[in-house]
């Protein structure tokens, strides 16, 4: 788990002459906490290369699919302390507007369509605007703060984190990437 996470995601085949993919990929490395929250800062690569610098496979370089990157943006893993209201009146949050949540196995867009249901069924249900938004919060909002807080002590991916600790970094699984 030191090294970090990778994710890899093919948009699109054969996007030139030479028959190159577009690829979005994604790399999880913890980093020093930044005050600072701005989900357009420029990423550098040389911030993050040498964890990944030995995982070539046969049907990916890693280190060449960094170096072969136009645009490199840093995202923080950051969530917000659960709000004690979401809206007032005709005014109401929804998504992450009203539960900010580290993204972990789509965990806010997850959420994000449980609210929009459970908006939707409460507006049918009672009619009033105001009334439906009351209800909808006093289902979702704790709901939606027991996942910010077990999102902090056990996450999605902690599965991963499990997976490491009783095989080891020396495991077939974890040391088949050269």
């Amino acid at each position: 788990m030191a090294a970090g996470k990778l994710v890899v995601h093919p948009i699109r085949n054969h996007i030139d002459n030479q028959a190159r993919q577009l690829v979005n990929w994604v790399v999880e490395v913890a980093t020093p906490h930044h005050a600072e929250r701005d989900w357009n800062r420029p990423g550098r690569v040389e911030d993050f290369i040498d964890r990944f610098a030995d995982w070539h496979f046969d049907w990916l370089d890693v280190p060449e699919l960094f170096r072969a990157s136009g645009t490199i943006l840093e995202y923080p893993m950051v969530d917000q302390d659960p709000l004690p209201w979401w809206g007032r009146g005709r005014v109401t949050l929804l998504g992450d507007a009203a539960h900010p949540m580290v993204p972990r196995g789509s965990n806010g867009a997850g959420q994000a369509i449980l609210d929009a249901g459970c908006l939707a069924e409460a507006i049918v249900q009672h009619g009033d605007v105001a009334e439906a938004f009351i209800a909808y919060e006093s289902v979702r909002r704790p709901a939606t703060a027991a996942v910010v807080q077990a999102n902090r002590t056990n996450p999605p991916d902690a599965v991963l984190r499990e997976v490491y600790e009783r095989t080891g970094p020396n495991s077939p699984s974890n040391a088949s990437r050269t």
